[in-house]
């Protein structure tokens, strides 16, 4: 297959894959919806404690407002395949804040999410019961349409970094905020072509399993097209593939939100990054030697 024929095909199926404005639109309803929904939850302290978790029940809290993360905006979801990362920040009526652990922040959330899916709503599904170590995944159903959430708590301080959970005893700072800004800025330098890349790279991640995790493929995206222009779609997947091979197998710092001198790539073991590895060899050899349909199973 020729190279201008492959890259006009990955170029249809980015399109095919974009959502679009009214989707969006949706999205963001539906996103506000739940939002609001459990802040009426907290402020009215309905609450449903799990055999789980006991320890938060001398804490007054109150959910205050949420963050949800820049691809509800951008767009950057593989077409009716939605999956989208919602910081709910909380108010702790408390001087012990800054010492809650993670299983103490996932109370506060779990709480409110048992008694929506209690009281209101049928169609929410937890996908995973306690213990929780990062986020906890819920499904909403509308119809033909689901949205996967991954629900986060968080305790925002007052130079704007939020206070997340990182396992049941630890806690990390993120700014996401940061993060998007600096995205944003790079597929605007790039005139829109960062955002695409990473529809077609999440989508080429969905078909073979979800490997890798959406925000990992964010950020290899900007740390590795940073200083390279995205040129054709073929030459850039394959860019992708190779660089990211190199920067996880010598574990290069990848900044995380908050801490320059941490990388998230400590956030996975050594088996984790292996299989990413694994994963990422295979997916270079087939883009090396033309075989696109491996890889994008619709082409």
């Amino acid at each position: 297959m020729t190279t201008n024929k492959i890259d006009n095909k990955l170029e249809r199926l980015i399109n095919s894959l974009t959502i679009t404005e009214n989707q969006k639109i949706f999205l963001r309803q539906k996103v506000n919806n739940l939002y609001n929904e459990l802040k009426n939850i907290s402020q009215n302290q309905i609450s449903y404690w799990s055999t789980f978790y006991s320890s938060i029940n001398s804490y007054e809290y109150t959910l205050e407002r949420f963050w949800y993360r820049g691809s509800l905006d951008r767009g950057l979801f593989i077409k009716n395949r939605f999956d989208i990362d919602l910081y709910f920040v909380y108010r702790i009526y408390s001087n012990e804040q800054n010492s809650l652990t993670g299983r103490q922040l996932f109370e506060m959330l779990y709480s409110n999410l048992k008694a929506y899916q209690s009281n209101y709503r049928v169609d929410m599904k937890l996908l995973k019961e306690p213990p929780y170590g990062n986020v906890i995944p819920i499904r909403m159903d509308y119809q033909d349409i689901s949205i996967l959430f991954d629900c986060i708590p968080a305790i925002e301080l007052a130079d704007g970094y939020l206070i997340i959970p990182n396992g049941i005893e630890g806690t990390k700072k993120e700014n996401p905020k940061l993060e998007e800004q600096a995205l944003s800025k790079l597929n605007k330098k790039q005139n829109g072509r960062i955002t695409k890349l990473i529809i077609l790279i999440k989508y080429w991640n969905f078909n073979w399993g979800k490997p890798l995790k959406g925000y990992l493929i964010e950020r290899l995206v900007k740390v590795i097209f940073d200083k390279i222009e995205v040129h054709s779609w073929d030459r850039s997947v394959k860019t992708f593939f190779t660089r990211a091979i190199y920067i996880l197998d010598k574990e290069i710092l990848l900044p995380n939100r908050a801490y320059n001198q941490f990388s998230i790539l400590d956030e996975f073991s050594s088996n984790e990054l292996n299989y990413f590895l694994e994963v990422l060899r295979e997916a270079v050899t087939y883009a090396q030697k033309g075989n696109w349909e491996k890889l994008f199973s619709d082409l």
